[in-house]
């Protein structure tokens, strides 16, 4: 079997890179052109001319094109998974959640307004405590919280009874059986979406401010 170096690599790039039509080919169809341009490329190798062996520039090229259309067929993969979400194929549209205010475990901006915190209430606790930081991780405040309570508010006073600068703040409860710490839990908090973000675990909400969250995580919108 003769192959040259350029059309074993152009073929296989080629094949790669076409783009859909209405009989598009199936991603496992991109993995059968990939293994095809291996198998010619090991081929190729297998029956050169030991005299005459392939010189290290054209096994280096060879190379190369291998990466391009491995390359390729990845990106059409994440094209294809891009093409769902902002077509409403899969979790209900992610796109039209852009905007949108999403509760999820994270950090809220304080701008002078109450803002609500919701959480899970821990089974035989008897008390519990919401713990508040700023941005830099330092407490700001903590208060005794309804142990049965699955929403609770922070005023915006901190723990001198003052109003606390505007800013990002996380929320923490704990929840205490007597005087032993039973459970630590993040407290769930609204944010608006700004972008969604395709990542190798799943799509994930990008809300404004910098955060991220996972659509797991997500457990309120509006």
């Amino acid at each position: 079997m003769n192959v040259t170096p350029t059309s074993a690599a152009n073929a296989a790039a080629t094949t790669a890179a076409s783009t859909k039509s209405e009989k598009a080919e199936t991603p496992n169809a991109m993995a059968g052109d990939f293994q095809t341009f291996l198998t010619l490329l090991t081929t190729q190798m297998r029956n050169q001319d030991p005299l005459k062996p392939m010189e290290s520039t054209e096994f280096v090229a060879q190379l190369a094109s291998f990466s391009g259309v491995e390359q390729q067929i990845r990106a059409n993969d994440r094209l294809d998974r891009i093409f769902e979400v902002l077509s409403g194929g899969s979790a209900g549209g992610l796109a039209a959640w852009v905007g949108r205010e999403i509760r999820a475990p994270g950090k809220a901006d304080f701008t002078g307004e109450p803002i609500d915190v919701a959480r899970t209430p821990v089974p035989d606790t008897d008390s519990a405590v919401l713990v508040v930081k700023n941005d830099f991780g330092q407490e700001v405040a903590r208060r005794a919280i309804d142990p049965l309570a699955t929403n609770v508010s922070w005023d915006g006073q901190d723990g001198y009874g003052a109003t606390a600068a505007h800013g990002r703040y996380s929320f923490t409860i704990e929840s205490f059986a007597g005087e032993t710490l039973a459970d630590r839990q993040e407290g769930s908090v609204f944010a608006r979406v700004s972008e969604v973000r395709l990542a190798e675990e799943g799509p994930v909400l990008l809300t404004e401010g910098g955060g991220s969250v996972a659509l797991a995580e997500v457990t309120g919108i509006r």
